[in-house]
């Protein structure tokens, strides 16, 4: 079983009919799926808690058999990921909003014999009520993202669990988009659904098996955005530094335009990428259809996770990539159907991209929220595609 999920996830996305990418935003329709796994049944985004009732979500300091899933002494050892705020406040207003099972995060550089490291992955988000006209809480714009390592024999408990949810939903996952999950939006968060999926959380996360924390901050009244990540390594942070950017721990995006005309900055931009070229409207507009063209493949490379990895992708180019190509593709009529390096997920597998934010240049997020709306990027979706095909294997 081991070799099927590692070669899995790299080889057998290729395997399937090819979805047709002219519906949604992204994808197009495709069948129900007729067995296995699919996106929502390995990727979980909590539906948002009514106002008051943040308990719904697991916090930082929630704990279970590995301890604490943020050790209080991390979280202050991170930068302050909203600026006017305290580290204290954030704290105790952040809560886990998604989760993801990843049977491969890789753990080597190419061209190194690859890795895998098999893990657990939880995203989270401080909560606030400054929006009153909505009846759920919000978020303020900033995340940590938290990686947590299995044993080979955890594992495989975490696989037969994901068999065990997916009983729970039958046919509510088949065919679905990356989403607010289905069942937990019709059950809520007391339900069994979503209780099971944080008591698995709770069991196999904690500051014992947490390797690696990432983070986004913002200042400049949501302008600016910092990432980062740090490996925990002897029970501290070390910072890591940014692939393709191998002098830097840290690097930015910048947007200064409107939801209807960019004007985004990489701060720096990877070395020889044209990706930025998208970020700005004007730029993006006037280009020539060469320049235009190696922008948007270098986009479809950095969503394809046959094609890139997290440790060959700088942290920014990833979380911008998405919106960008599609708000290109529409203003100039640029058809990337036919491009090599465009990700085909099998074809029981929905990959629209069905959030809530669209293609808001200011919207940042992978997977989970802009304010109260749902966001995620095409990266997190096919990965959630070939690992849901990978997984469906029984264990």
């Amino acid at each position: 079983m081991r070799a099927v999920v590692i070669a899995s996830v790299f080889t057998l996305v290729a395997c399937g009919a090819p979805s047709n990418p002219d519906g949604g935003l992204d994808g197009g329709p495709l069948s129900a799926a007729d067995g296995g796994l699919n996106i929502n049944d390995v990727s979980f985004l909590f539906p948002l808690p009514p106002l008051g009732a943040e308990a719904q979500l697991l916090s930082l300091s929630s704990s279970g058999p590995k301890g604490e899933l943020l050790p209080r002494a991390f979280n202050d050892g991170l930068p302050l990921l909203v600026e006017g705020q305290t580290q204290e406040t954030l704290f105790l207003a952040t809560r886990i909003i998604s989760a993801r099972v990843d049977p491969c995060f890789p753990g080597s550089v190419p061209p190194a014999a690859p890795v895998c490291i098999k893990q657990i992955r939880l995203v989270a988000q401080p909560l606030v009520a400054d929006d009153k006209s909505i009846l759920t809480q919000s978020t303020r714009d900033a995340t940590i993202h938290l990686f947590y390592q299995l044993t080979d024999s955890e594992f495989s408990e975490v696989h037969r669990a994901l068999f065990d949810l997916k009983k729970i939903a039958g046919t509510a996952t088949d065919g679905q988009p990356l989403d607010i999950h289905p069942v937990m939006r019709a059950q809520g968060l007391n339900g069994a659904y979503a209780s099971k999926v944080k008591d698995l959380i709770s069991t196999y996360c904690g500051a014992q098996n947490l390797t690696r924390v990432a983070f986004m901050s913002v200042a400049q009244q949501g302008n600016l955005w910092r990432f980062g990540a740090f490996n925990v390594v002897n029970g501290a942070l070390v910072a890591d530094q940014i692939p393709r950017m191998p002098s830097l721990t840290s690097q930015g995006a910048q947007e200064t335009g409107s939801d209807t005309f960019r004007a985004g900055s990489l701060l720096p931009a990877a070395p020889g990428d044209d990706l930025v070229v998208l970020l700005s409207e004007q730029e993006m507009r006037l280009t020539d259809d060469r320049t235009l063209r190696k922008a948007l493949t270098s986009a479809l490379k950095i969503e394809n996770p046959t094609l890139s990895s997290p440790k060959t992708i700088d942290c920014a180019s990833c979380h911008v990539a998405s919106r960008a190509r599609h708000n290109a593709e529409m203003r100039r009529n640029f058809d990337t159907s036919g491009f090599a390096e465009r990700y085909w997920a099998p074809a029981r597998m929905n990959v629209n991209r069905v959030d809530q934010v669209a293609d808001n240049a200011s919207a940042l997020r992978s997977f989970g929220y802009f304010g109260h709306q749902s966001a995620f990027s095409l990266r997190t979706i096919n990965e959630s595609a070939a690992i849901a095909e990978a997984l469906s294997v029984a264990p």
